[in-house]
């Protein structure tokens, strides 16, 4: 019986030690995505979002916020070229909310709710002469959600808002590009 004991008490002593896996979290590199050249002098982003205080707005619960990230990509990527006109980027909104739903999809033994974990971005751009008179403008709007269990770890929680992140960016970029083609296809150099 002591054998018995003892061998279960080394079997859970050896599985206890076994390593956890730590997920590294996903890096946000903006540096790594599109860069768009614009004839202009100056650029100035102003962010005229503040975010809302509610139980679904999650951005102040996230290391790195929509807002953060979409100033960080104008800054490090949208690139000034000639000495005449001023691109004004007013940032309007980047929301992150989580929303508790019904998992209309779920079969027998799975969770009845889930989490929809959506972004939206709304940024406008203007383009001004030297003499202050607006040449072109337009506003770029793009959003994208996705979902996941109710009961997850933290770093599967942070994976999913950062691949979140990400593949809205490489959406908001495309078609940002999109939008400057048309509305200020003089002023870029592609």
């Amino acid at each position: 019986m002591y054998l018995k004991n003892s061998f279960t008490l080394i079997l859970f002593l050896v599985l206890s030690c076994q390593p956890v896996e730590i997920l590294a979290p996903i890096e946000i590199d903006t540096s790594k995505l599109d860069t768009i050249s614009i004839n202009s002098k100056n650029i100035e982003i102003n962010k005229k979002y503040n975010s809302v205080f509610s139980q679904n707005n999650i951005e102040e619960q996230i290391q790195k916020s929509p807002i953060d990230v979409i100033v960080e990509w104008h800054n490090k990527n949208i690139l000034r070229i000639g000495n005449e006109n001023k691109l004004v980027i007013n940032i309007l909104d980047a929301s992150i909310t989580k929303n508790e739903i019904d998992n209309v999809d779920a079969k027998k033994y799975e969770e009845k709710t889930i989490y929809k974990y959506e972004l939206f971005f709304l940024v406008e751009y203007e383009l001004y002469d030297n003499s202050g008179f607006l040449k072109a403008n337009t506003t770029v709007e793009t959003t994208r959600s996705t979902t996941s269990q109710k009961y997850i770890s933290l770093n599967q929680v942070e994976t999913i808002i950062n691949d979140l992140l990400i593949t809205t960016m490489k959406d908001y970029i495309n078609e940002t590009k999109n939008q400057l083609s048309i509305y200020m296809g003089d002023y870029l150099s592609i």
